[in-house]
């Protein structure tokens, strides 16, 4: 395996290890040290060696031909980079009848015959088109923000220059040439003080905006122009805080404070990092430029910068680069990448692929352009070959527009949906707000319907929000943010989730969810209304369905009822997997409910439930009435009971239980991680084992103990182990 990078050998290499193609060896293991070392490796028959070409040099062209009595595969990544030319002859000369594969994430140039002639044609290709319908990569947005520059396009520019150019003087005919050359790249004009000090403030002003889309990336002209953007940066940024915390001072809402307080947060506790490589004497071009490199260097030197960006929970957020990190460097949860270097080719085409990782939560990554590479992109997809359609498919971004309007579709189908089901979201949003309250319980209630129903407005929702993440404040009207924040709302009220951790009794947190959802009248008591001395022993479940015809949500209030009981089913199939027969019942009551649904069905449906509750509450208990002292040792006994025992059989059977429970806990209270070795997993087995030949009763049979043996394990495994 050849690259051409040492973090890509590392990171090919461990991949290898981690999917336990090594064996029980270490990558470090495979990777060659050295020319030399690389040379015994290819004289021995490893399974895998991990090298970088550069280590094909002058001693590998001085050896002697490698003939191996096996096949040696070559697999070179970057393969339209470095994995042709003098390093690559000296592994044709050291490795004459290895057979080569070429692995490249940028398609080759139309008039690159080096790497072709070097691997051959295409053996597959894999656009961005497939990458995103794989769901391999995300969507890329692309949005163009250069107009924010066009006041620098005026006589102030020019006349600057022509004083620069007075105050140098006389210029010999070489310092005239170069600095006709800078001039004619547009340099001056891209550094320029005003123009970068433009860029940042919009940049800040841009991603404070996306704060909840992940990580962030500033690509600059060059070195000098990181560290003075990073500055501007850090400037408009703290602006920005006063801002935000201007607007939480005058909040008219608890949700619009709660949502800038985090935001306010976050963008304190914000870190910015300058990236880039070093050179000689660079504290004193940085001096020039009234900069200092030191504090940069320092944090890059000291800290692992590059794992502190790729950890989503890492505080280091913003980084600004030139070149490094824009090819081969993957961030998953980078979201926005910022351009303001030209670049063409296989470098743009690299570079703009950074945003497009797969993260959790991660919809689409978005490109922000401020020098103007539409035509260079263009550029370089026409002179890329492309897949046998031609370049169909291979564009990787988008136009932000389309972004926009995926959101305006999103909020129009969402406000269809809602209106096909008694819901007008526009009266929702005009209602005052005493209202309110009202109303969206009722649309939360109309949206849980169903399962099918709810599923379906959740997946609109959450697509909304997805994308609403990618907007900024100047796409953002009163009409989309109202429509938005009341989906929203809706959304948020069918994923509220009832605090019952308190509440040592089932029949109690059905009881407090139903009183949160009746709608009393003036002068009314309210059931339960004495939470902490509800008497638990005198719940009347009669009541409780008396109250239940009262409610006015009766779908949101059966979703959170459902829920309940789910988790504490869950709970209880955890403690002892012979309940299974409570979820199977459970199941059934939901999907009987689900085929048809009417008022009738909603009241027999809460009825089941209640049923089913009642048991559930007499289940827990049944430990006590079985004599033992706690569910763990139940659970014991029922794996090991049978039909037709005795009496003495079943007093036999409680006390194997117990007995056998305490012995395993005495066994792991000794053991380190008992499930992940083999030698304790055994341990564990053999103890199981001896103490059921020795305790069971003589009506267990010698085959059967073994499936008592292997569904006790399996419990133990589970409840201690970590299992799912």
């Amino acid at each position: 395996m050849l690259t051409d990078r040492d973090e890509l050998n590392k990171q090919i290499s461990e991949t290898f290890e981690n999917c336990g193609l090594l064996g029980k060896s270490k990558s470090k293991e495979f990777m060659a040290q050295s020319a030399e070392d690389l040379i015994n490796k290819l004289k021995g028959n490893p399974s895998f060696v991990f090298s970088l070409i550069q280590k094909f040099n002058d001693t590998a062209a001085k050896a002697d031909p490698i003939y191996p009595d096996h096949d040696i595969i070559v697999m070179s990544d970057e393969a339209h980079r470095t994995q042709n030319g003098i390093f690559a002859d000296n592994l044709m000369h050291l490795l004459p009848t290895a057979c080569r594969i070429g692995f490249t994430g940028t398609p080759l140039l139309k008039n690159d015959n080096i790497t072709a002639r070097t691997f051959g044609g295409y053996v597959s290709i894999y656009d961005f088109k497939r990458a995103v319908e794989d769901k391999a990569t995300v969507p890329l947005y692309y949005e163009n923000r250069g107009k924010r520059l066009q006041e620098l396009k005026n006589p102030e520019i020019n006349e600057e220059v022509a004083a620069a150019l007075e105050e140098a003087g006389d210029m010999d005919s070489s310092q005239l040439a170069k600095l006709e050359r800078e001039f004619a790249k547009e340099v001056h004009l891209l550094t320029a003080k005003k123009r970068l000090r433009i860029v940042a403030q919009d940049f800040v002003k841009h991603y404070s905006d996306l704060w909840t889309s992940g990580k962030a990336m500033m690509v600059c002209f060059n070195k000098v122009t990181c560290v003075r953007m990073y500055d501007y940066v850090q400037e408009y940024w703290q602006k920005e805080i006063k801002e935000v915390e201007k607007k939480l001072t005058k909040c008219t809402s608890q949700q619009e404070y709660q949502e800038l307080k985090r935001k306010l947060e976050w963008m304190r506790e914000t870190e910015m990092a300058v990236v880039v490589s070093q050179e000689q004497n660079e504290m004193q071009t940085f001096h020039k430029w009234g900069l200092d490199i030191v504090p940069h260097r320092e944090k890059m030197m000291k800290r692992e910068l590059d794992k502190e960006f790729k950890d989503p929970d890492s505080r280091l957020r913003i980084v600004f680069v030139c070149a490094m990190w824009l090819t081969g460097f993957d961030v998953k949860t980078l979201s926005c990448l910022y351009i303001d270097k030209p670049m063409k080719a296989h470098t743009l085409m690299q570079t703009i692929a950074r945003a497009n990782r797969v993260a959790e939560g991660k919809t689409n990554g978005l490109v922000v352009d401020y020098i103007g590479i539409v035509k260079a992109l263009k550029q370089a997809l026409a002179d890329y070959t492309a897949n046998a359609k031609g370049l169909e498919g291979n564009d990787p971004t988008i136009d932000k527009e389309k972004l926009i309007k995926s959101v305006d579709e999103t909020i129009a189908a969402t406000r269809e949906f809602l209106k096909e089901h008694g819901i007008d979201l526009q009266e929702l949003i005009e209602a005052e707000s005493f209202m309110k309250l009202s109303m969206l319980k009722t649309a939360a209630d109309a949206m849980c319907a169903t399962v099918e129903i709810r599923k379906s407005y959740c997946t609109l929702a959450t697509t909304l929000l997805n994308r609403w993440k990618y907007l900024d404040r100047d796409d953002i009207t009163p009409e989309r943010k109202q429509a938005k924040d009341a989906i929203e709302a809706i959304y948020k009220e069918l994923q509220k989730k009832r605090k019952s951790a308190d509440i040592t009794d089932l029949s109690v947190a059905i009881n407090n969810i139903i009183d949160e959802h009746l709608e009393i009248e003036a002068g009314q008591g309210v059931v339960g209304e004495s939470r902490t001395q509800f008497d638990i022993s005198k719940i009347d479940f009669d009541l409780l369905q008396r109250e239940f015809a009262k409610a006015k949500q009766k779908n949101l209030l059966l979703k959170d009822v459902q829920e309940l009981l789910q988790e504490r089913l869950a709970e209880m199939l955890a403690m002892n997997p012979s309940r299974i027969n409570f979820y199977e019942r459970y199941q059934e009551i939901i999907e009987s409910y689900n085929q048809e649904q009417d008022r009738a069905s909603i009241e027999k449906l809460f009825e089941e439930l209640m049923d089913l509750t009642k048991k559930l509450s007499e289940e827990e208990r049944r430990y006590v009435r079985e004599g033992f002292e706690n569910d763990e040792q139940l659970t014991m006994y029922d794996l090991l009971m049978k039909d037709d025992l005795t009496k003495a059989e079943i007093k036999k059977i409680k006390e194997v239980a117990v007995e056998l429970l305490e012995k395993i806990k005495a066994q792991l209270a000794t053991m380190d991680h008992p499930f992940e070795k083999r030698e304790t997993k055994a341990a564990i087995i053999i103890t199981i084992r001896d103490t059921l030949w020795e305790m069971l009763p003589e009506s267990y049979s010698d085959e059967s103990i073994d499936s008592y043996k292997d569904a006790v394990f399996e419990y133990v495994q589970q409840r201690y182990g970590g299992v799912a």
